[in-house]
């Protein structure tokens, strides 16, 4: 078999396995500290060994050997345990902890095509063996009756028949056939297997094999677990002549229709993004020229409308491809937060929301490091010791919340901790002794501490640990936001916690604009800052302030003209589009709670632009946070509203 060709779906489903077994172990070190009942912990335990065993199957058919062995060797050790004979206690999940970690370290080494380093793996797999009086879990990659899941009595059990069919390309058929194999072994005894498992390494293996399975499942149920695999082309269950039809009574419900998926390369979505973007423009440019027309063809026109309608559902349909839930990010975090809280010896209560939300998946390629640090940050500086929460009047156990809310075309996503909150009077020392802030300052709001703890090197701590003191950590997580087109937000309170809020949009490729002209220049503004646009009157203009103003409704609002800070050369009367002479307008915007009125000269119009990235001279002011091309085929520049207001 050539392996090469299957490296990244193992990689990828190898990954999903090892996050369920991090929430697994989790969840089991949870449920010893609330005393949760034995048929939870059972469970969680039959949890653990269906993701080893099917790791060890997956790495034994693509023939990485250390993998398959620390797989095997994690899988027998949790075997006393799922029998009952051993009962789940703090050592075992520590070894397991320690295993699951060396296991993500050699799927690491054989994806970059290395080999784990057999000092790590050796005396891992020796401290890994279960007790003496417990024999090693039989391994199914070699025999040919695999070890299933819970014994079935023999009066509830049915033998039945699965002939399974996998779809005619589908990758890496043998170890497909190992996850069929591993999902029914949760809902049964498995008696055989036609061909056996070696069998199915070979390149000659079709995808066409036999099941034999024990189990009291409905033969629905049966078909829809192994369905759910994915890759399935065909499934038949039926009851072996002469086998007992004593557990075949009862009501069968009809199958619900199990919903294909599709492993897809994400270039691939890229590249259809991108070619949906140009079509976008391209639809646009096609309207505008029908349009422009004295007398367009009543035809051309119907059937240019329609294009453009099936061009923008397929936009939409792409831009729903590469939305992905914020779990899928999420996920990786409460195995982190563990670690670091037993590293620093505190208690943290960690949960999180919203994992359903979905983003962009380039997006959220992206937000994993920020939330990396900010979690970081909250562990080691916002959480008390349990002794000092205790002395502060709180619970020894400290909260942490990871959340995601919906918010109109954004989504945000928040870190809380409910601990001693910023020192703002520690920072205003610090910042007053690097030169950031004028002696004078006595205080700083939210938005003032937060320019400045997201200062490059800025940092309170007296000393550089592992977590923090290097003063990069709100810097980088600042600058990574910005270059996504958000915002960061925070709120603090001494002694009380702090709550860090992302800002984001939900799509880095197309996004809702307001057009406007300024100096003969286009420039699109994102609606999601956009809160209205009026005219411009100069009796409008604050004349007792120091900084220029307008007054929106009895409220002054800071003014800015575009042309004066992007330093361009307007004529004194501004045209219209429609060529006449006219006034000024003002955008009104707002970033974080921060209002500014951005002086133009145009207001073009409303429109989903093509969001492409620009590479910035180094040093440049932050005043553009990418580039986009109008329907006529000329490009205009984004304005990054936070860096302005």
């Amino acid at each position: 078999m050539d392996t090469a060709r299957y490296a990244a779906l193992f990689q990828a489903e190898a990954r999903e396995h090892l996050a369920e077994l991090d929430a697994a172990l989790l969840a089991l070190e949870e449920a010893g500290r609330t005393g949760a009942s034995p048929r939870d912990t059972s469970e969680l335990v039959a949890t653990l060994f269906r993701g080893m065993h099917t790791i060890k199957g997956m790495a034994g058919s693509m023939g990485y050997g250390t993998v398959e062995r620390l797989a095997h060797a994690l899988e027998s050790r949790c075997e006393p345990v799922r029998r009952g004979d051993e009962a789940v206690h703090a050592d075992l999940l520590a070894l397991l902890f320690e295993g699951t970690d060396v296991l993500r370290t050699a799927l690491d080494d054989v994806a970059r095509g290395g080999e784990t380093a057999p000092a790590m793996v050796g005396g891992l797999l020796v401290r890994l063996r279960p007790p003496v009086s417990v024999p090693l879990a039989p391994d199914p990659t070699k025999d040919a009756l695999p070890p299933s899941g819970p014994p079935v009595a023999a009066a509830a059990a049915t033998i039945r028949h699965l002939d399974v069919l996998l779809v005619d390309d589908c990758p890496l058929k043998g170890v497909r056939a190992m996850l069929v194999l591993a999902k029914l072994a949760t809902l049964g005894q498995i008696r055989a297997t036609h061909p056996e498992p070696p069998r199915w390494q070979d390149e000659t293996f079709d995808g066409r094999f036999r099941i034999v399975l024990a189990s009291h499942v409905t033969d629905e149920a049966l078909e829809q677990a192994v369905r759910s695999v994915g890759e399935v082309a065909q499934v038949h269950v039926r009851v072996p002549a002469g086998a007992t039809q004593a557990a075949q009574q009862g009501a069968r419900a009809a199958a619900p229709a199990t919903a294909r998926t599709v492993r897809i390369d994400a270039r691939r979505l890229d590249t259809l993004l991108d070619l949906a973007g140009e079509l976008v423009i391209t639809r646009d440019r096609l309207l505008r020229a029908i349009e422009a027309l004295d007398h367009p063809d009543r035809d051309v026109l119907r059937a240019a409308r329609d294009a453009a309608r099936l061009v923008s559902a397929l936009q939409d349909e792409v831009l729903q491809t590469r939305l992905l839930p914020v779990g899928q990010v999420f996920d990786r975090f409460p195995r982190l937060v563990r670690d670091v809280s037993h590293e620093l010896g505190k208690e943290v209560a960690f949960t999180m929301e919203g994992r359903e939300i979905e983003l962009d998946r380039s997006l959220l390629e992206a937000i994993g490091d920020p939330l990396l640090h900010l979690l970081r940050n909250a562990l080691d500086h916002g959480i008390e010791d349990p002794a000092a929460r205790v002395a502060a009047g709180k619970t020894a156990r400290g909260e942490l919340t990871l959340r995601a809310v919906r918010d109109r075309a954004s989504v945000i996503i928040q870190v809380q901790d409910d601990g001693r909150g910023i020192d703002r009077r520690a920072v205003l020392e610090r910042a007053r002794a690097q030169g950031l802030v004028a002696a004078e300052v006595q205080q700083l709001d939210d938005d003032a501490l937060l320019r400045i703890i997201a200062h490059p090197g800025f940092s309170t701590a007296r000393r550089v640990t592992s977590l923090s003191g290097r003063g990069v950590g709100v810097d980088v997580v600042n600058t990574r936001v910005r270059a996504l087109g958000g915002q960061l937000e925070l709120e603090t309170i001494e002694g009380t916690g702090t709550v860090v809020t992302l800002r984001l949009p939900v799509s880095l490729a197309i996004a809702r604009a307001l057009l406007v002209e300024v100096a003969g220049c286009a420039f699109a503004l994102p609606a999601i800052h956009v809160t209205e646009a009026t005219e411009y009157h100069e009796s409008l203009r604050g004349h007792h302030t120091e900084r220029p103003t307008v007054t929106i409704r009895d409220d002054l609002v800071p003014l800015v003209a575009l042309d004066e800070l992007f330093g361009l050369t307007r004529s004194s009367t501004p045209e219209r589009h429609d060529g006449a002479a006219g006034d000024r307008h003002l955008v009104i915007v707002d970033s974080g709670g921060r209002r500014a009125a951005l002086l133009v000269d145009t207001l073009v119009a409303q429109q989903d632009i093509v969001v492409k990235p620009l590479d910035v001279v180094h040093g440049a002011a932050p005043w553009f946070s990418g580039a986009t091309v109008l329907g006529d085929g000329s490009p205009a520049l984004i304005i990054d509203v936070p860096s302005i207001v």
